[in-house]
């Protein structure tokens, strides 16, 4: 990734938020900022103990500055302790090597009177970049050493990238990695994308292959191998709950699932490509697993991947329409899916949440996202907003046109537990040529949020998609989530 580092400072300074590049086991992430950071992979390797020949990195935290700071100094962290109130002195980080070894880099420090921050950096090259193109940064030198590769007892710090400040942020907590990539991206969800039988699979071979570098693993999650990326792997059906993996290694035999990864462990930007015959969406963004079924006897392919990546790839439109409906939408996208990851056992046996198919919500993946940008800009613009009814998450069903008012949940399907999905006029959305009868037996159920009428809404009337949202589901409030 190239960083222009004068246009990265200079937004920084019109937000007046400094962000430092940190390394740290306990979180000041969620109090610096709310917004997205996107996992980059692992940075380098260190110990999170004591370990012999090693000595402690001293952090601090402020407030005033929002960032972190770093030292193995005694004196300096005595001196900063002693005589200056903008810094809390918070503990131990973690341990490093102070002296230079054939296994170990160093980590170059820099500072900031502007931003009155530290970063630090392995990177060689990106060192000599700032200190050659960027005056806002002075170079103190190598703060101390640590491993770019995994070593015994050492542990990753995990690289993230912010978009809107244009930094870094480090930490070695998996806790902490876990807690950022669904403050950014919400909580995973398992999609039943593809089915099988179990002679399909004795017949024909599933296949798959990445953009970068991926793991096979079985079903608790042992590495079974490493394989390169655009490698194809072969997996076929083997009788009683068992696959065979073959192709991009020697024949392996496992039981009941085969899971495939990113070998960065960065699953937000790997993509996979499963081969499917004769379908026209078969790339997914994040994991997936081939697993057999022992209820159905049938195998799935799930793809599991955050919430809000699932919502960039939902295929119930194009994000060609007004930008408050195309917003509307991907709002109500993800309060269906989050009620289902909160409360939905359809297919509990079977391994997923929600299927791919208009019984849940059309999922059509990263191929649609891309084919289909506007749906991504729409979702991250209501990133995290789902409509909520007290403190219930508001599932929000919809279809494509009503009679000129739609139907309360009661009134369709019996049940008094969904107080938010009235009855409410809708001659907006009314089909112009069509009748009830004709309407219901297309799949048009008309409760919730009327398709064509929130389209002329938005498009021919100006409202916002909240107001529209609001419309549509009674009482309901729209709240952040993540």
């Amino acid at each position: 990734m190239k960083i222009n580092y004068s246009t990265i400072y200079l937004k920084i300074f019109f937000l007046l938020i400094v962000i430092s590049f940190v390394f740290t086991g306990t979180s000041h992430s969620a109090q610096a900022t709310a917004d997205i950071w996107n996992y980059e992979g692992i940075a380098w390797h260190t110990y999170p103990t004591k370990v012999t020949g090693t000595t402690p990195v001293y952090r601090f935290w402020s407030a005033n500055y929002r960032s972190h700071f770093y030292t193995i100094s005694e004196a300096e962290k005595a001196k900063v302790i002693k005589g200056d109130t903008n810094w809390r002195y918070e503990g131990v980080a973690y341990y490093v090597n102070a002296l230079p070894s054939k296994s170990n880099t160093p980590v170059y420090r820099f500072w900031s009177n502007n931003y009155r921050s530290h970063f630090y950096t392995i990177s060689a090259a990106e060192k000599d970049k700032v200190i050659k193109g960027d005056k806002n940064w002075r170079y103190e030198g190598v703060a101390y050493y640590v491993s770019s590769s995994q070593q015994e007892q050492t542990k990753p710090a995990y690289r993230f990238w912010n978009d809107l400040y244009r930094s870094h942020f480090y930490t070695m907590s998996e806790v902490e990695k876990e807690k950022l990539e669904s403050q950014g991206l919400g909580p995973s969800i398992k999609v039943g994308v593809h089915a099988y039988t179990r002679d399909d699979l004795r017949n024909a071979a599933f296949k798959i292959d990445a953009n970068k570098d991926y793991v096979i693993k079985d079903k608790s999650g042992k590495k079974i191998a490493k394989i390169s990326g655009g490698t194809t792997t072969s997996v076929k059906y083997d009788g009683d709950s068992n696959f065979r993996i073959y192709n991009s290694i020697s024949d392996k035999i496992v039981s009941r699932e085969v899971q495939f990864a990113a070998a960065d462990g960065n699953n937000f930007d790997m993509i996979f490509d499963v081969h499917k015959p004769g379908s026209e969406y078969d790339n997914y963004r994040g994991e997936l697993r081939l697993r057999h079924s022992e209820a159905t006897r049938n195998t799935w392919v799930i793809n599991k991947l955050p919430l809000e990546q699932y919502v960039w790839g939902i295929g119930e439109m194009t994000g060609t329409g007004d930008d408050d409906y195309d917003r509307l939408m991907t709002a109500a996208f993800r309060t269906y899916a989050y009620w289902k990851i909160l409360y939905s056992t359809k297919y509990a046996t079977e391994g997923f949440t929600v299927d791919a198919t208009p019984g849940n919500q059309i999922y059509r993946g990263h191929i649609w996202e891309e084919r289909y940008p506007d749906i991504r800009k729409a979702a991250q613009i209501t990133r995290g907003k789902v409509a909520k009814h007290k403190s219930d998450v508001a599932l929000s069903p919809f279809s494509s046109w009503t009679d000129g008012r739609t139907r309360s949940f009661e009134e369709r399907w019996g049940s008094t537990l969904y107080p938010w999905a009235q009855s409410v006029k809708d001659s907006w959305g009314k089909h112009p040529d069509k009748s009830t009868s004709q309407l219901e037996s297309e799949g048009n159920h008309m409760v919730g949020i009327s398709a064509h009428g929130a389209l002329s809404l938005a498009g021919d009337h100006d409202w916002n998609w909240d107001r529209i949202m609001k419309y549509y589901l009674t009482g309901i409030n729209i709240e952040q989530i993540y």
